[in-house]
């Protein structure tokens, strides 16, 4: 075992440590994957879990499936490498993987890309079962504007989806350390506030989907030098070196730093200093919500405004994205200047007429409560 392998290992114990008997998927695949550890893997740790022995465990554990991000390119290539080493190592016989590559079309080679990986996932060898789709954004959908940002709203939609159908409850995605430097960097320019400048989060809970994270302490070139010792290739995004996207302009301003890796660890330690911010707030919102809304079987929700009024406005404000994200299974909040107007429309307009906003339409129920449910 590399010692990539080793760290990465170790990094996928620690997040199904997290987050295990939390839900039917942890039980079902957490406690299976941790019983399978061999002494390299801090066996301390497990010591404390609840897993299965011999003796309780049943004859039979039913196939666990599990979705990967794969573009082609370095990062998510070396994550599904990574994966496969990993059960393979772990004897996970009943794990099917399935790799996801989101075929764009908005470069030339996409589809031709797309076809080659798929061709090579087919022929590559291992005792696992590795499926590969690939999933294509509708022409009508394409977007002319704001095209970074709406590429990444319509390739989460695909994978969401994807997994929704086909009963898959997590999708492993490739970002890695260089990723947090620059969304730091990107969002410090474009003058997010605390919730922007956190760290990208190793778990997320994305509509009843766990998107998981394992490459974040890892930087590119480990990624690299580890897909070239196994002697596989991979795919460079020629748009990548196109400055007329922010993101590029900062990767290259990182790049021309001899101390690049140092300043990346440095941008993730001060993103997670961020972070720990934006969970305690989290958690403060989350008390509010619960204490001034209620939510319907039918998913809709009722709101006391008038309690909505007195809480700090980030907290009233996070409050509502959240619930208008909930409620019209968007993947992203609504921009916060249209969501800004809609807060003060929904708390200040005494007659508050019926109003749609982002899927959602809202509706008086009283002088003090309102409803939002699904348009």
């Amino acid at each position: 075992m590399t010692e990539i392998n080793k760290t990465f290992a170790n990094k996928i114990e620690e997040i199904f440590l997290k987050i295990s008997n939390k839900d039917e998927f942890e039980k079902n695949f957490s406690k299976n994957l941790l019983s399978k550890y061999s002494n390299e893997i801090t066996p301390k740790k497990i010591a404390p879990i609840k897993i299965a022995t011999s003796k309780t465990a049943p004859s039979k554990i039913a196939t666990i499936k599990i979705a990967v991000a794969v573009s082609g390119g370095c990062d998510s290539l070396a994550l599904l490498m990574l994966l496969i080493d990993f059960f393979s190592q772990n004897n996970h016989k009943k794990i099917v993987i399935y790799a996801l590559t989101i075929d764009h079309k908005m470069r030339k080679n996409s589809s031709s890309e797309a076809r080659d990986l798929q061709k090579f996932l087919k022929n590559f060898q291992t005792n696992l079962k590795l499926q590969h789709r690939i999933l294509t954004i509708p022409k009508n959908k394409t977007p002319q504007r704001n095209i970074e940002a709406k590429l990444r709203e319509l390739r989460y939609e695909l994978l969401i989806n994807f997994c929704k159908k086909n009963k898959i409850p997590v999708i492993f995605l490739g970002h890695h350390l260089g990723d947090i430097a620059e969304n730091f960097l990107i969002r410090l320019l474009r003058g997010s506030s605390i919730e922007g400048l956190a760290s990208i989060s190793e778990i997320k809970d994305l509509q009843e989907i766990k998107l998981i994270r394992p490459l974040l302490n890892l930087n590119k070139q480990q990624l690299k030098d580890f897909l070239i010792s196994k002697k596989i290739s991979w795919f460079e995004d020629e748009s990548n070196n196109d400055e007329k996207f922010l993101r590029n302009k900062i990767r290259n301003f990182l790049a021309s730093f001899p101390e690049e890796k140092i300043l990346q660890n440095r941008l993730k330690n001060t993103g997670d200093y961020f972070l720990k911010m934006r969970e305690f707030f989290d958690e403060k919102t989350a008390q509010e919500k619960a204490r001034i809304s209620f939510k319907n079987k039918d998913s809709s929700y009722v709101i006391n405004r008038e309690e909505l009024k007195k809480l700090p406005e980030e907290i009233a404000l996070k409050i509502l994205a959240e619930i208008l994200v909930e409620i019209s299974n968007k993947i992203y909040k609504p921009r916060r200047e249209k969501l800004q107007r809609f807060f003060n429309y929904l708390c200040n307009d005494h007659e508050l007429k019926p109003r749609n906003f982002y899927n959602c339409m809202l509706k008086k129920i009283n002088a003090h409560e309102v409803l939002i449910y699904h348009q």
